[in-house]
């Protein structure tokens, strides 16, 4: 008997469609189960358990648990061979999955852009991105470096840019703040080296980016005086025409006493609705909540909608706002 199919349908927001989907498949997940895993398994170098570790047997055919039986290929990416395979569980049509070739903890840095860009230079026709590496503002698997991407178009792919801005000795790179809900910067151009450098260059400064008014600090220190970092990015990368165009999602996983589920995280109110990280696919515009909200369809479908849109201007480390808008100016001021 196949599973039964999961529910979806578009809403209307302020920054245009969305898309909200209820997904009877995925397990829920609790953000602080997450964050524990991601702790515990940090320091793994096996694969035990590890559904996106895979090794390559004696007649060259790989095996990978989480390809669930399906075809595994791999891809050049940074002279690393990577292994990509179509997702079992499908959120959104051609959702693949790209893994690292060794079980290592997720990490945003400069090798991260390199490697997204060699994928779509191998493979123009897909868009491929990553969750963040924190915990509450990662995706639900941090222990194992790997990348998602697939043939189809989110809702952010077709947002707007709705502020220019320039990057000083990058004149070929045409850089933007996107009108969207959670704080993104958008960089289009046909040279691969730009990108890539803007790309580092945002990267590096919002890692360190302070903005006290909008509450966003980016170390701290835990009760061992050792830092915790807190800022982090989405990077998503695509083709459009000849040009290379990269959305990068601020994130930030600060918690305060106020907010000990992160202070841009879900809110609290809207936890019986969804409750789990914002990863890479539901930032971009496509909700996946619950398989139990099923049951109390249609009634909740109105409040889903609401929710998903409250929940991604929770993400947002820059509200819509005067304190918002003069912290982009202040990162901007730093590029």
């Amino acid at each position: 008997m196949s599973a039964p199919s999961n529910l979806c349908w578009v809403a209307d927001s302020p920054v245009g469609p969305l898309e909200i989907t209820i997904n009877r498949a995925k397990p829920e997940k609790d953000p602080r189960d997450i964050a524990r895993a991601a702790c515990e398994e940090a320091g793994r170098a096996e694969a035990g358990d590890c559904v996106l570790c895979w090794s390559r047997d004696a007649d060259g055919r790989i095996a990978c648990a989480g390809a669930d039986g399906g075809a595994v290929r791999t891809v050049l990416l940074s002279d690393e061979e990577w292994a990509w395979w179509f997702s079992p569980y499908g959120y959104f049509p051609e959702h693949l999955i790209v893994s690292a070739p060794v079980h290592r903890p997720m990490l945003i840095d400069h090798a991260v852009i390199a490697r997204l860009l060699d994928f779509v230079d191998a493979f123009p026709q897909w868009f491929i991105g990553s969750n963040a590496d924190l915990p509450i503002v990662g995706g639900s698997l941090l222990a194992h470096d790997h990348f998602q991407g697939g043939g189809y178009r989110f809702p952010l792919m077709n947002a707007p840019v709705e502020r220019v801005f320039k990057l000083p000795g990058l004149p070929q790179v045409r850089a933007g703040v996107v009108r969207w809900t959670a704080s993104v910067v958008r960089l289009r151009a046909r040279d691969r080296a730009a990108v890539y450098e803007g790309a580092c260059r945002v990267l590096d400064a919002w890692r360190t980016f302070s903005w006290q008014p909008g509450g966003i600090v980016p170390f701290t220190e835990d009760a061992d005086g050792a830092t915790v970092r807190h800022s982090t990015l989405n990077p998503i990368l695509w083709r459009e025409g000849g040009d290379y165009v990269m959305d990068l999602v601020l994130r930030n996983n600060r918690t305060t006493p106020e907010h000990p589920f992160g202070l841009f995280h879900v809110p609290e109110a809207l936890f019986h609705i969804k409750k789990e990280n914002i990863g890479l696919i539901e930032i971009m515009g496509r909700a996946i909540l619950p398989g139990r909200l099923v049951a109390e369809m249609p009634a909740v479908k109105g409040e889903c909608e609401r929710a998903y849109y409250e929940i991604l201007q929770a993400t947002g480390v820059f509200k819509s706002n005067e304190t918002g808008r003069a912290g982009w100016d202040a990162l901007i001021a730093t590029l």
